[in-house]
C-alpha cells in the first residue's frame, strides 16, 4: 500500500475536462487534478493528459475509506522525474511514414491555395 509523500509510476486510464484517474500496480488508483499537473496555467487539461500516458507523480492525500490517492505531477522534482522511469522503446520496424509522404504533397497544396 502506496504511503503519503511516495512517487510511483502511474498510467491514465480515464481523462475528464479537469481531473484524470490513474491506474498504479496493486490496483491503486489516483486522480490527478488539473491544479496538480503544472506550476504554470493550463488551460485545457485534456490537451496535455491523454489515456494512455504514464507519468510519474507524488502521492499528496489518501482516502482510505473510498480506496484511492489524489497525486501530484508538478511536485515531482526534475530529479525524480529521470530516475527510474521506464524507458519504452519503439521497434523501428513499427514506423511507418508512409501515409504521411503520400499525403504530404496534398497538404501543402491545399495550405498553398488558402488566402490569408
Amino acid at each position: 500500500m502506496s504511503q503519503m509523500g511516495d512517487i510511483l509510476v502511474g498510467t491514465v486510464v480515464r481523462v475528464y475536462p479537469k481531473y484524470a484517474i490513474m491506474l498504479f500496480d496493486e490496483g491503486e488508483t489516483g486522480l490527478l487534478h488539473i491544479s496538480e499537473l503544472s506550476n504554470d496555467y493550463v488551460r485545457n487539461f485534456a490537451g496535455f493528459v491523454h489515456v494512455g500516458n504514464i507519468y510519474k507523480v507524488k502521492v499528496i492525500e489518501m482516502d482510505a475509506a473510498k480506496g484511492f490517492m489524489k497525486v501530484s505531477l508538478k511536485r515531482v522534482s526534475e530529479q525524480e522525474r529521470r530516475e527510474g522511469f521506464p524507458k519504452k522503446r519503439i521497434d523501428p520496424s513499427l514506423i511507418d511514414f508512409a501515409e504521411l509522404e503520400r499525403r504530404l504533397p496534398e497538404w501543402i497544396e491545399e495550405e498553398n491555395g488558402k488566402e490569408d
